[in-house]
């Protein structure tokens, strides 16, 4: 190993700052909420920005409605991380699940879907409050969730809930109340 990857002591300050995190719960749920961050922006940033290219170089014009709806689609993947079974790609990493409060059962996708909602509008206030309290934020006192610890899965392991998921009265409702909360955003 080099210098740069160990210290005096032989112990590499990734393996180091990996103790810390897995030792101290709230540092385990931040750093699911920054990697969540993280990932979906990686989902979601390249699209839009492969989507301004092509409308600024082919000459695609882009009217309001259209540029609204791509808008839309970006900030709806991100509030839905949470779609399947509760777990977000960070927290099937992590090994974080969200769960209704009253049944301690993993939450509803519109259960998930409301308590994402504030992250639009308040994320460095979540990540405060989700230092503060690490089992739930302001989304969850909403939504009556928690964060409860859950087992590990792999990131693949999204593809097979995608492909097990069928259409339920819960998404109708989700895109018609995302539909109305980003029009009164876009009205702001």
């Amino acid at each position: 190993m080099t210098e740069n990857n160990q210290n005096s002591n032989g112990i590499s300050a990734v393996g180091v700052l990996k103790k810390t995190v897995d030792r101290n719960y709230r540092l385990r749920r931040i750093s699911s909420m920054l990697l969540d961050h993280f990932l979906i922006c990686i989902l979601i940033i390249p699209p839009a920005i492969i989507l301004t290219i092509l409308s600024e170089n082919i000459g695609l014009k882009m009217n309001d409605g259209m540029g609204f709806f791509a808008f839309f689609i970006m900030v709806f993947v991100y509030l839905n991380k949470d779609f399947f079974k509760g777990k977000s790609p960070a927290k099937r990493i992590l090994g974080y699940r969200v769960i209704n409060r009253k049944t301690e059962k993993p939450a509803t996708e519109l259960q998930c879907f409301v308590r994402n909602l504030t992250i639009c509008v308040a994320w460095p206030l979540e990540v405060v409050i989700g230092f503060i309290n690490p089992d739930r934020r302001i989304g969850d006192f909403i939504a009556n969730t928690k964060v409860v610890e859950s087992e590990k899965e792999k990131l693949k392991s999204i593809w097979t809930d995608l492909k097990s998921t069928t259409l339920k009265i819960n998404f109708i409702g989700i895109l018609i109340i995302g539909g109305i909360y980003f029009y009164g955003l876009s009205r702001i």
